[in-house]
């Protein structure tokens, strides 16, 4: 069985309830909290003596405040018991529940493959807790947040461990609904070794960036038609999840002037491997490859020149192929430089995207002033499509805007069938998400268009890498 496959495990409640030794929380029956500081300790100490990881996930139900104030207290009771029933059916080894405190449930899960199987069992919890719940006022559903820590040698005291994965779980509310997050012990090397800008260039000489892409696929066919570019780094000494993300080591980048020179790497290197695509699947299979350009990188000197030197490299591609996505923030930091630096982009012939659209205040304004080819519907409205009558109605004029405005639309933070549905429904053209695939490496997108070309399915399923064996 694997992770993602959650209707099998709703389907088994395992009834594992507590010993006569342990605390137990009275509304749900499961352990309490004062359970998880040993019970991590436990498996840190079997995780250091074998070849597997551990992992602390935190799990989230929110609105629960709504729930007691729409429907009642006793109506709130039940959906945590009901929570906690559907925690109870994952059908793996030396996985153990407990309560922590209030909507918050803990899972500790062993017998992890390796570091990067934690994502996966995120997103499978995250998955577990989108099926309606049954509660005395009819079937109710609630987003869900997880947050995990997975274990590696730096965690010397268990409470950092358990941290870690809180932590975690702030991150993921953060994010909006129906999320979840890694916690990188990486990040903290960040901030306790001197990373001067000596070491981001050796970084970017020695080729430790690099570039994941997720694949943009059609609501009405979900066949692939685009991909999106996402700088990654390989740095060495990475403990937990093997790489670090944007968020981790951007600001560093701008703080040392280097944005704009590994920005102008990321354009080359996805525009030449959109060009090795292209030469090995045939010009029938023109993809387009979409770029996060920053505020630095989109105003300084010579930024359109260098896309239009990545373009011509890149040949047989063809300019309209790369689609840069900007954010209102670039559009606002030296607006001289910055819109200057576009109106040579459009004479170019390269698309032009708006990113999170509809969470700026001015990105109406936008529409107006800017000769855009894309908008990108923010995943804080893609997550309540499926129960948010106002983030339905938000989705399909925002649609129905750029229809008339000859753009293409993108929703992003698909994660479930149901989404595409809505989406497709109320006019969206494009989407991306952990549904169709998470970021992966160039070879997960060469495994897909050759599933294409073969007539399987495009759907790239993160079960197919990490696999949990049950007993």
């Amino acid at each position: 069985m694997t992770m993602s496959d959650s209707g099998g495990l709703l389907g088994r409640i395992k009834g594992k309830r507590p010993g006569p030794d342990l605390a137990v929380d009275a509304l749900t029956g499961l352990p309490d909290r004062s359970n998880l500081l040993p019970w991590a300790g436990e498996a840190l100490e079997r995780s250091s003596a074998s070849s597997t990881r551990c992992a602390v996930a935190f799990v989230s139900v929110g609105e629960l405040r709504d729930v007691n104030d729409t429907h009642g207290p006793a109506t709130g009771d039940a959906l945590l018991r009901a929570v906690a029933e559907r925690l109870g059916t994952i059908d793996l080894p030396d996985t153990r529940v407990l309560r922590y405190q209030g909507s918050e449930f803990a899972v500790l899960l062993e017998g992890l493959p390796g570091p990067d199987a934690a994502d996966t069992a995120g997103a499978f919890l995250v998955e577990l807790m989108a099926a309606p719940f049954a509660t005395p006022s009819g079937d109710l559903t609630v987003p869900a947040h997880v947050g995990v820590a997975v274990s590696s040698d730096v965690y010397d005291v268990v409470a950092d461990f358990t941290r870690d994965a809180h932590e975690a779980l702030v991150t993921a509310r953060e994010a909006g609904p129906n999320a979840h997050h890694v916690h990188d012990e990486s990040k903290r090397m960040l901030h306790s070794t001197r990373i001067d800008e000596a070491r981001l260039q050796a970084a970017l000489a020695d080729d430790e960036f690099v570039l994941h892409y997720q694949p943009i696929v059609r609501t009405d066919s979900s066949e692939l038609v685009g991909v999106e570019a996402l700088i990654r780094w390989e740095m060495p000494g990475a403990t937990n999840v093997g790489i670090l993300h944007p968020h981790d080591f951007m600001p560093l980048l701008e703080r040392t002037g280097l944005a704009p020179a590994v920005g102008a790497w990321v354009v080359r290197t996805a525009c030449h491997q959109l060009r090795a695509w292209q030469l090995a699947y045939g010009d029938e299979r023109e993809l387009f490859v979409t770029v996060n350009v920053g505020a630095h990188q989109l105003a300084a000197a010579g930024f359109a020149d260098e896309v239009r030197a990545a373009v011509e490299a890149a040949a047989p591609i063809e300019p309209w192929q790369l689609c840069l996505d900007i954010t209102e923030e670039a559009l606002r930091y030296n607006r001289n430089a910055s819109w200057a630096a576009l109106r040579d982009l459009k004479r170019l012939g390269v698309q032009i995207g708006l990113d999170d659209f509809g969470t700026g205040v001015s990105s109406l304004l936008y529409l107006r002033e800017l000769a855009l080819d894309q908008l990108r519907i923010d995943r804080i409205f893609v997550g309540g499509v499926e129960h948010n009558a106002e983030d339905r109605a938000i989705i399909k004029h925002l649609a129905a805007l750029a229809d008339d405005l000859e753009l293409t639309t993108i929703a992003e933070g698909v994660e479930r069938p149901e989404q595409v549905d809505h989406l497709r429904r109320l006019g969206v053209e494009l989407a991306q998400g952990y549904h169709f695939g998470r970021p992966m490496p160039a070879a997960g997108i060469e495994s897909l268009l050759r599933s294409d070309e073969a007539g399987a399915p495009t759907r790239w399923d993160a079960s197919e890498v990490y696999s949990f064996e049950t007993s």
